[in-house]
């Protein structure tokens, strides 16, 4: 697999210089078995938005009914949207040599990976930051992007819609790295004991032990 989108140093790279958001609504949870329905991404230089792809994805089976009950989104409202390859094709020209950040990587990054696999693009790497390791790192648990939007008071007016979950993202990526460097977890995945290792690694994905936080009343007796 050919990596000229990889950087030869990845430690020194700026995330907030050259990043594509990006977020994808599914017919369900497996990339092998399933199908991107929405793609939204915005592309960020020096910490601006500065190009935005957003669009419905025509798919050849029926929506699954719950995926219409989380998303909203229904058979009809694909009728009109853009083919699977050319969304992709055109998606891969946007992310270009930037750097993919998501909340929960592994999972966007499979469908994205998928489709180049099914349409035979030129292989590529995608250097990548997870929020939600960096959250992981950071904040106790439930980590969803809601969860972590209402603790880094970042506006969320639709969750499960692939353009509102992207710009907010966008903005919990600003106010992590605000809060301290996103940098050093470029391309690390924070693990989570609980759940383990992802099915589906990206490429070049190192994997990080996240650290353990106290429950309330464990505190409690620690501080007692």
């Amino acid at each position: 697999m050919s990596n000229a989108f990889l950087p030869l140093f990845p430690q020194t790279i700026n995330v907030l210089e050259n990043v594509t958001v990006l977020d994808f609504e599914t017919t369900g949870l497996s990339a092998s078995k399933g199908r991107v329905i929405e793609i939204a991404a915005l592309r960020g230089a020096h910490g601006k938005v500065v190009s935005q792809f957003q669009t419905m994805v025509k798919v050849n089976i029926p929506l699954p009914r719950k995926i219409t009950e989380i998303t909203g989104i229904r058979d009809e409202d694909l009728v009109h949207g853009m083919q699977e390859q050319a969304a992709f094709t055109i998606l891969r020209e946007f992310i270009g040599d930037s750097v993919v950040v998501a909340h929960n990587a592994p999972y966007d990054l499979s469908f994205l990976y998928a489709a180049y696999r099914r349409f035979k693009m030129p292989a590529t790497q995608h250097p990548f930051l997870d929020t939600l390791s960096v959250c992981r790192m950071r904040q106790p648990s439930p980590r969803s992007l809601a969860d972590m939007c209402r603790v880094y008071n970042v506006p969320l007016p639709r969750w499960h819609r692939a353009l509102p979950d992207t710009t907010a993202t966008w903005h919990l990526l600003h106010r992590l790295h605000e809060e301290s460097s996103v940098d050093p977890l470029l391309n690390k995945l924070v693990i989570n004991p609980k759940y383990g290792s992802p099915r589906w690694l990206p490429p070049f994905a190192e994997l990080v032990p996240g650290p353990s936080f106290s429950k309330p009343e464990d505190e409690a007796l620690i501080n007692s």
